[in-house]
């Protein structure tokens, strides 16, 4: 690495490239530092504001000196207005009560503003009189007027033709022979807001000092009631001789005709601009727009809001535009101020301006463009340069690479014959090479041939203290792993061969004498054995590369201890290690059992590939344990045992294991439909050493706590909890007996007659499991089991076969009797269990009575199923343990049963509780309404007996009737007659 970290390419090459690239970085900080670029930017803002000042200038022209000049027009019309007010007789005043006066003065002035639209280039132009009128609609008042609109201001019709009258009397239209507009009204109607007619009358009863044309206002407008289009007005007040205010003379200029006057293309070639006229009041650099015309949209364009500026130049009245939703890109803006009040008027506050708008890129684009070039050609030039500078470079090398070849190929058992390159420092170089290859070849050991014939990746050195140089084998650096020093027999110096070993013997292999691990960059690392005799006056060595046999070792290790799928412990290194912590002296300890929620269904779903990613994220997480003196296996498909020492507080432990549980929840999987599945598992704690002390307790508690968490609050964790443990323990050691009960069928029904409360006879019999083994008795104890074990449908399935086969096989004594059957809730049986039931069954399906519990409506959907059936077979359905729980009214209304069995809880002592009687009561009174029959169960005194059929139950079930037997069992007599007498009584 050395010799090709010096080579004399690099030497030349690298050198030059560094002069190259000075140069070029110079030429760049020449070209920043001369001011080239920000001179072509000023250049592009001056051409900008040179762009929107002449378009400022042209349209402050037309706003001055055609659309507002208007002192002709103004004393012509004034003039009008007060002589006809002189000749009869009359004073402005007078205005508000004589309205033919008023017809009279408009049609008076309707010619001198015909003369006036064509004269000013204006779309319109209007008189308003300030006459007191009382007609008000709308929050608008009526304003006496004549308003006379052109459609086009550019072209003067010698017909009038374009001109319509769009306010005024009818008489005007008549007169001038205009037409009326569409929108034709005899007056105007005039919000309190609008500015173009009262400020000017305001302000000239302010200013009375002031001439006419000082109180001049310009004004947008968005309409005038139904006469105008949005536009821009200019209106001046309407003096009498005592300079008293009595209305405006205005003009109108359209909007979309202002911005034909707004050629925003002018500003870019690729029409990337806009401009807008607009208003600053408060001189606050907040404008509210006018008009607007161009490509670039802004929120204050609609007149919704105002457009604001930077308060810092960029260029002189060139400022950049606030942030805005329309905006995507930075946005400069040119404001040119329209000179149209004079200093001292009222509405000299009130500044309007041009503002043209380009993005930065629009009118930095031919700079950008220069720099995009100037980069380029710095990039491919540098290219070039340093392309030439390696050409030449290599053109010098190339002989001495051919020297160094030959030397490199030559067999080093001949002489070595070097041609002359006419370099005469290389030429001395290739005759000392060849005289000591002369010297090699005469000192080769005998013992590179021996090594030879054991064709085994072995090397060998020898080291002659007295000599400065080490003889090694050919194979020698090939087994120590330094492939590019390309040698046969020969001699290296012995302080690169000290320090050659100082490298192999850095990282010895524990357990294995005279092994050594060496490190590769990118590449396998590899071991070897070394081993050295030395004397006093040489010191001989022998390597031999041992690299698969260590690997061959760790990979057998390796899957003894680990998991495959997820690279942590398997279950028997899991207990070698636990059982070593174990019988140190450590305080507090906690095993953790976890089981992984829902990977059956990744299984089933999205295959095993998906369940194994399930699996890997999930060990990821747990791997954090190892952080915390963790200890973390997979025993199983989806099990998982954590062992945490070296604390001495459990809430230390409790945190870790907590925070990492946490991370388990938050934790994913992409699946294929790219839904995100979350990492969810159940986790039981046992504490060590107060919940046991012994390896195996320690996991059959932990297993039971998760089994515990799992079956209550899936998906969480819970601690070792003794009392529990003595209580359902069961549940984790009888595995076995619910499976064997299951799949041998192991169960008899016994069945308790259900007697007819009037007559004495037997209408039915409740079917009730009885198990037949006798590590498994109790039902209640079957079906929580069955319901931890996720097989409660088997349940269900055992119920309807075996007690139906019961029924058959004793018919006969079950005679016109139904046979009730506890249905599962929730619970129905598949398509094809209902067939073969159907086929085997079918005659005495109509006998059946299905009981349903209050739950059972919490899947509506098997619910309905059922009902279905009992409604196809003409049987039954009834409603067990009614009372025992919450919404009973909401429930009968739900299900609508045939029969209400009444909770024992209820039945017992009812004869001696007014409580329980009137609940029973109240119950067979909402039944008896509505056709449903009453079945009081649990009736073990005869005082109970002579209650329930006191208040009028249906049915009656209890001990003191029968027991429950296998084979149906039948009333005595005696119990039929005290049934009858009890009736008897009643009657």
């Amino acid at each position: 690495m050395n010799q090709k970290n010096n080579s004399i390419i690099r030497k030349l090459t690298i050198p030059m490239i560094i002069a190259l690239l000075t140069q070029s970085i110079f030429y760049v900080i020449i070209i920043l530092c001369s001011g080239t670029l920000q001179s072509l930017k000023n250049n592009e803002f001056e051409t900008f504001n040179e762009t929107v000042t002449s378009r400022n200038n042209y349209l402050n022209n037309e706003m001055l000196n055609h659309w507002s000049n208007i002192d002709e027009s103004e004393k012509n019309i004034n003039g009008i207005i007060l002589k006809t007010l002189e000749v009869n007789n009359l004073k402005v005043k007078d205005l508000d009560s004589d309205s033919e006066i008023k017809s009279e003065i408009l049609s008076n002035v309707s010619k001198p503003l015909m003369h006036m639209i064509g004269e000013n280039h204006v779309n319109g132009a209007f008189v308003i009189l300030d006459d007191k009128t009382t007609n008000t609609y709308n929050n608008t008042v009526e304003k006496s007027g004549i308003y006379i609109k052109d459609s086009d201001p550019i072209k003067n019709s010698l017909d009038n033709s374009d001109l319509r009258v769009k306010v005024g009397p009818n008489e005007v239209s008549k007169k001038m022979k205009i037409s009326l507009d569409s929108s034709w009204t005899n007056n105007f109607h005039l919000n309190k807001d609008m500015d173009f007619f009262y400020k000017p009358i305001n302000a000239a009863k302010q200013y009375k000092d002031l001439p006419y044309n000082d109180l001049g206002y310009w004004s947008n407008i968005a309409g005038l009631s139904d006469a105008l289009q949005p536009s821009i007005t200019y209106t001046v007040p309407l003096l009498d001789n005592e300079g008293n205010p009595y209305g405006v003379l205005g003009v109108e200029i359209e909007l979309e005709y202002m911005k034909t006057l707004l050629p925003y293309n002018e500003m870019d070639s690729n029409k990337n601009g806009s401009y807008i006229i607009c208003v600053d009041t408060n001189n606050d650099m907040k404008f509210k727009n006018v008009v607007s015309n161009g490509t670039i949209k802004l929120k204050g364009i609609e007149g919704l809001e105002n457009i604001t500026f930077e308060d810092k130049e960029v260029y002189k009245d060139i400022y950049e535009l606030q942030d805005d939703e329309y905006i995507k890109n930075t946005t400069y803006s040119n404001i040119k101020y329209f000179n149209l009040y004079n200093y001292n008027t009222p509405f000299k506050n009130e500044k309007w301006a041009l503002v043209g708008i380009i993005e930065k890129d629009s009118i930095l684009y031919y700079i950008n463009r220069f720099k995009y070039f100037l980069v380029l050609d710095l990039i491919i030039s540098t290219l070039i340069g340093i392309l030439i500078v390696y050409i030449a470079a290599n053109r010098v090398t190339i002989p001495i690479r051919n020297l160094a070849k030959k030397v490199r190929e030559d067999d080093p058992l001949n002489p070595l014959v070097l041609e002359k390159i006419n370099i005469s420092e290389i030429d001395d170089l290739s005759l000392a090479i060849a005289n000591l290859r002369i010297k090699a070849t005469d000192s080769a050991s005998k013992l590179s041939q021996i090594i030879g014939l054991l064709n085994m990746p072995i090397g060998a050195f020898e080291h002659k203290k007295d000599e400065d140089m080490v003889f090694c084998t050919e194979a020698f650096f090939s087994v120590i792993g330094i492939d590019d020093i390309n040698r046969h027999e020969a001699y290296t110096h012995r302080v690169f061969f000290k320090e050659i070993l100082k490298i192999i013997t850095t990282n010895p292999e524990p357990d294995l004498d005279n092994v050594y691990k060496i490190e590769k960059e990118n590449k396998q690392d590899m071991w070897i054995k070394l081993t050295i005799f030395e004397d006093e006056s040489k010191m001989l060595g022998v390597v031999i590369d041992v690299t698969q046999e260590v690997l061959e070792k760790c990979k057998i290790e390796y899957e003894r201890d680990y998991d495959i799928l997820t690279n942590l412990l398997n279950r028997r290194a899991f207990y070698n290690r636990v059982n070593k912590k174990l019988q140190e002296d450590i305080e507090i300890a906690a095993f953790v059992m976890l089981d992984l929620d829902n990977l059956k269904y990744v299984n089933d779903t999205y295959g095993h590939d998906y369940g194994d990613k399930y699996i890997k994220k999930a060990a990821i997480v747990l791997e954090e344990f190892t952080e915390h003196n963790g200890i973390v296996s997979r025993i199983s498909g989806d099990e998982f045992y954590v062992f945490i020492h070296g604390y001495d507080d459990k809430d230390k432990i409790r945190q870790i294991i907590k925070r990492i549980h946490k991370n388990m929840k938050q934790s994913s999987i992409i699946l294929p439909d790219n839904n995100e599945l979350k990492i969810r598992a159940s986790a039981g704690v046992a504490w060590y050493p107060d919940d046991s002390t012994k390896y195996e307790e320690l996991t059959k508690y932990c297993d039971f706590a998760m089994y515990k968490i799992k079956n209550t609050a899936k998906g969480n964790l819970n601690e070792f909890n003794r009392d529990d443990y003595n209580k359902d323990s069961f549940l984790l050691s009888s595995k076995e007996e619910l499976n064997k009960l299951i799949d041998e069928e192991l169960v008899k029904y016994a069945f308790q007659p259900i007697v007819n409360a009037n007559t004495g006879e037997i209408y039915g019999y409740e079917a009730l499991m009885r198990s037949q083994l006798d590590t498994l008795k109790n039902p209640l104890d079957i079906i929580r089991l069955a319901t931890s074990q996720f097989r409660l449908y088997q349940i269900e399935r055992l119920t309807w076969f075996k007690a139906l086969e019961s029924f058959v096989e004793y018919k006969e004594e079950f005679g016109e009797a139904k046979i009730f059957l506890n249905s599962i809730p929730n619970y129905v049986l598949s398509d094809e269990d209902l067939d073969e039931f159907k086929q085997l069954y079918s005659p005495y399906c109509s006998k059946i009575v299905l009981e349903l519990l209050e739950n059972e409506r919490s899947n509506g959907e098997h619910t309905a199923k059922k009902r279905k059936l009992i409604e196809e077979w003409g049987a039954k359905i009834a409603l067990d343990d009614f009372g025992s729980g919450y919404n009973n009214e909401a429930l009968l209304l739900e299900i609508t049963p045939d029969i209400v069995k009444i909770d024992i809880s209820i039945i017992i002592g009812i004869d001696k509780d007014l409580n329980r009687q009137q609940i029973l009561q109240n119950i067979i009174s909402y039944s008896k309404q509505r056709g449903i029959k009453i079945l009081a169960e649990g009736i073990e005194t005869k005082g109970e007996l002579e209650k329930v059929i006191e208040f009028g139950v249906d049915y009656i079930q209890g001990y003191y009737l029968s027991k429950p037997e296998f084979i149906p069992p039948k009333i005595s007599e005696k119990l039929v007659k005290e049934i009858l007498d009890i009736n008897t009584k009643l009657c």
